[in-house]
């Protein structure tokens, strides 16, 4: 017969057990507080106050993860005020998988609340009027004016009011909702990447073996599009390169009804915005919020404007700007006296040549007038150098380039090449450090890819992926401006 007092501590150590499962049990639940449940959910009804579940449906114009037509099941429910409607609940956490998706699920996390990644709440829609709602989305948050349930509903930034996106809304029953060969999609993504990858050493990094492990995990869970993209953004945080996307080709019946939005990145201003010019005649600032285009139009008359006040500084704000095309090297064009090197592009086929340093049988490009001509060059001799040639109007004052961790892109070689020839003082945060040129890739169902196929080194052979621009004043974003002008005041005084 058992002792009394081992009898006593296993019935002590069973409470203990129990007590940990409620807590978890509780922890479980409080993690998910806030938000619709999709069990069990009719589908919704498309009169009156969102309840239900849907097929919702985000298009938007671009390139990168949500771009696209990407559909979310979300489950909506009555409120007091209106309604709120979410993805599933714990999904981030279930995609995440292991420890870090388990704690995430079991606590919550307040970016992605109740472990859903979408939330939709406002009032309801009412017959003639609009009602201003907002999606809460991972890219942005963002106001939904929804009239109709017939109607797209338009999306826009929650500071502005020109058109992002649209949602369109359609009745379903989960249990009908089609399912995606996933397994197949990820087969073949990994053969465009093992074929096409800017270096085929990235591609056998165990970091990228590691991504597809995690990926195809994460696809055996994902329910619909948008959790397929969530799982992709989740297993490719670790990747040794940037640029890699996968996305949803846009619904074309919408593309003429976004054809003014932003092709390369949506949540940057719309081309009209992108570039001003403020100050007074003593110091006067350029901000360029994205290089957008083919056009060098609106940075050549920014320079008009500049060059016409005949400031004693400049200052070229960069900050949160995610980048473009390689319109940027226009800025530079009007800031120097004679031809710069700028960085060469070179694609796997040139990468041991251009490492080397034997750039002689690459072409020197001058300028670039689109898209196609960039991709040309490549194909037709794996790499060019490019260069920038003096631009009229010519601003010879100081300069300084304010960046921070959100410069991205085609702003990178822009400060780098500024950097290295001393025409600009650097001032901010380490840019984002992402610069590889990307071309999509058509990978079956609807799916498109976006891996990068093109390096780039700058003129001194300095490698900007992964690395970033370090700036010569280090300082937050908030207060680079300030320090730009320390920092201009002292070089006018030099001069």
């Amino acid at each position: 017969m058992m002792p009394l007092v081992e009898h006593a501590k296993i019935l002590t150590a069973g409470k203990r057990t129990i007590q940990l499962v409620l807590l978890l049990g509780l922890l479980v639940l409080v993690g998910c507080v806030g938000t619709v449940p999709h069990s069990d959910q009719p589908p919704g009804t498309m009169e009156g106050v969102p309840h239900g579940m849907y097929a919702v449906t985000v298009h938007v114009r671009g390139i990168g993860p949500f771009c696209g037509s990407t559909t979310a099941l979300m489950a909506a429910e009555p409120t007091a005020d209106g309604f709120r409607a979410n993805s599933r609940p714990r999904a981030v956490g279930d995609l995440l998988g292991g420890l870090p998706g388990f704690f995430l699920n079991l606590v919550g996390d307040k970016r992605v609340p109740g472990g859903a990644f979408l939330h939709w709440h406002g009032p309801a829609p009412v017959a003639g009027q609009v009602a201003r709602s907002v999606f809460e989305t991972p890219r942005a948050d963002l106001h939904a004016d929804f009239s109709s349930y017939n109607r797209p509903i338009e999306l826009r930034p929650l500071d502005e009011e020109r058109l992002f996106g649209l949602i369109t809304l359609e009745s379903i029953d989960a249990r009908d909702f089609p399912e995606t060969d996933y397994h197949g999609l990820i087969d073949r993504i990994d053969a465009e990447l093992h074929t096409h990858l800017f270096d085929p050493a990235a591609y056998d990094d165990p970091e990228t073996h590691k991504f597809f492990r995690q990926l195809r995990k994460a696809g055996e869970k994902a329910r619909d599009e948008a959790e397929f993209v969530m799982a992709w953004i989740l297993c490719s945080r670790n990747l040794k390169f940037s640029h890699c996307y996968v996305g949803r080709k846009l619904d074309m019946q919408f593309d003429d009804q976004l054809s003014e939005t932003s092709a390369i990145a949506p949540i940057a201003p719309g081309r009209e915005d992108a570039i001003s010019v403020t100050g007074d005649n003593d110091i006067v600032t350029l901000r360029i919020r994205s290089f957008e285009g083919d056009s060098y139009d609106g940075i050549d008359r920014a320079f008009d404007e500049i060059v016409a006040r005949n400031p004693r500084g400049l200052i070229i704000d960069l900050r949160d700007n995610p980048g473009g095309t390689y319109i940027s090297g226009r800025v530079a064009a009007h800031l120097v006296d004679a031809e710069v090197s700028m960085g060469v592009f070179f694609n796997r086929e040139a990468r041991s040549q251009v490492l080397k340093g034997e750039l002689g049988d690459f072409p020197r490009v001058r300028s670039i007038s689109s898209e196609d001509e960039f991709n040309s060059l490549i194909r037709d001799h794996g790499a060019f150098v490019g260069v920038v040639d003096p631009v009229p109007p010519i601003y010879r004052g100081p300069v300084v380039v304010l960046t921070n961790e959100r410069t991205a892109s085609a702003c990178e070689p822009l400060a780098a090449g500024l950097q290295e020839i001393k025409r600009a003082t650097i001032v901010g945060e380490r840019t984002a450090a992402c610069m590889l040129w990307t071309v999509g890739f058509d990978v079956g169902d609807g799916w498109m890819l976006w891996l990068p196929t093109v390096d780039y080194l700058t003129g001194k052979g300095v490698r900007l992926d992964m690395v970033g621009v370090v700036p010569d004043i280090k300082v937050s974003s908030e207060g680079a401006p300030q320090a730009a002008l320390r920092c201009l005041n002292a070089l006018i005084e030099e001069s």
